[in-house]
């Protein structure tokens, strides 16, 4: 999964071996990824894209 840090282009998030690089990082290890998505939003760092919402006309 792709994770975007507009707040800290060059982040490094030690504890978990993730290093942002001109903003961005991809990641693949479930528990990083929940690791990274419970980091403060001042830190700036959310997921990027990720599945398009379900067509509710599609069953």
């Amino acid at each position: 999964m792709k994770f975007t840090s507009s707040v800290y282009p060059e982040l490094v998030v030690h504890d978990l071996g993730v290093v942002f690089h001109d903003g961005e990082t991809e990641v693949t290890d479930k528990a990083t990824i929940e690791a990274l998505r419970g980091l403060p939003a001042d830190v700036g760092v959310r997921a990027a894209g990720g599945r398009p919402p379900k067509d509710p006309a599609t069953p």
